[in-house]
């Protein structure tokens, strides 16, 4: 019997390559008419943002810039934001970068109109006043913060990282415009695809499961296998833009059936040892999806199905295609390799088994598996 369940996603999406030229007459239609512009100094330079600068200045609008947001964005990054979009009178933010930029900008929206801080909005269903409206969009096709109703923000002052979870976090229209990813690093295009495709993996693997996101998860996780190492180490522009709609479809996929124990990892070792997250979650990925086959298979079975494996085939075959596309992205491998202090493993076991997202994990886990995990992975063991 299916199980009884709900199903959100508010963002309107438009996709194609040159979608970014609607952004005049969206802000048109939509009567914003000061918008800012929020995205990093990786982007700002690029053709792709002048592109987009000059869609909107064609429309008459009068528009700010703001291009500081720096890597996983702090809760007081967010504050300072703030004070930005109100001395400059913006009405609307359009967010252009990848996950960190989407989400300072979702947080300045939401964080704005409520008149408290960033971090007085932390947990869930906290926000009671409209946020202002974003428009987002992606410039890698990994994190899926286009699509989101969660907030992820760094807490350095407690060395952890926080989410703001609402449904007034989603962004009020995503344009996935495949051209933005033109100019991505390769290196960088292979360590968002691993997140996107994190996201769509722990989506089969949660105890809260439904068939609209394992649908959407199945497809998205079939695409990347297929598509990723040509979008990310050719310039294959059908390849990049099947990849930008499966890691939308992907996140639409976990916001609903929800993330588990990868991305539970994943955020202590992103807070203690700054590891970029796509690098985190990609890393552990085969670990964590080894850890779950022994229940994991018959959610396994229709993504099998999608990539062409016949039924009779064991789910370990998934993970051999995914142990094989890491090895061709050169991805990171071992945690020792990227600073991870071995003594800290049995502490961040601690943390993950008290996380929420632990606790949807399809197999039941104890902390002494946690550790286990952490420790093949220290080693790049391919047995965790």
């Amino acid at each position: 019997m299916v199980q009884p369940f709900s199903y959100t996603m508010p963002t309107r999406i438009v996709f194609g390559p040159g979608a970014a030229a609607r952004i005049r007459d969206e802000l048109r239609a939509l009567g914003y008419e000061k918008p800012i512009l929020i995205t990093d100094r990786g982007v700002s330079p690029l053709p792709f943002f002048a592109r987009l600068r000059d869609f909107i200045a064609k429309a008459s609008l009068e528009y700010e810039v703001f291009d500081r947001v720096p890597r996983d964005p702090d809760l007081k990054d967010v504050d300072s934001l703030v004070v930005l979009v109100k001395e400059k009178g913006c009405d609307s933010i359009v967010a252009i970068g990848g996950g960190s930029v989407l989400c300072a900008g979702r947080g300045a929206a939401v964080t704005l109109p409520s008149g408290r801080s960033a971090r007085e909005l932390v947990g869930v269903d906290k926000i009671r006043n409209k946020p202002l409206p974003v428009i987002a969009v992606p410039t890698t096709a990994g994190s899926g913060s286009e699509v989101s109703g969660v907030i992820v923000l760094s807490d350095r002052e407690n060395g952890s990282i926080v989410t703001i979870a609402s449904p007034h976090c989603f962004p009020s229209l995503a344009i996935l415009d495949p051209d933005g990813l033109a100019e991505l690093p390769a290196r960088q295009a292979a360590i968002s695809g691993m997140d996107a495709l994190a996201h769509g993996l722990e989506a089969l693997m949660t105890t809260t499961p439904n068939p609209l996101s394992e649908a959407l998860a199945v497809h998205a996780c079939a695409t990347i296998f297929r598509e990723l190492r040509m979008a990310a180490l050719t310039g294959d522009r059908e390849a990049k833009a099947r990849c930008l709609v499966a890691s939308t479809m992907a996140n639409i996929a976990c916001g609903n059936s929800r993330l588990c124990l990868g991305h539970a990892m994943t955020l202590p070792l992103s807070a203690r040892f700054d590891i970029p997250h796509g690098v985190a979650a990609g890393l552990l990925l085969p670990h964590v999806v080894r850890f779950n086959l022994p229940v994991a298979e018959w959610r396994l079975l229709p993504l099998m199905r999608a990539m062409g494996y016949e039924p009779d085939v064991d789910a370990e075959c998934i993970l051999q295609e995914l142990v094989s596309l890491l090895d061709d992205l050169d991805f990171p491998r071992g945690l020792q390799t990227l600073g991870v202090e071995e003594s800290a493993l049995a502490d961040m076991a601690d943390q993950v088994i008290n996380s929420p997202l632990a606790k949807v994990n399809l197999r039941k886990t104890a902390v002494s598996q946690v550790h286990r995990i952490y420790e093949a992975a220290f080693s790049g063991s391919n047995k965790g």
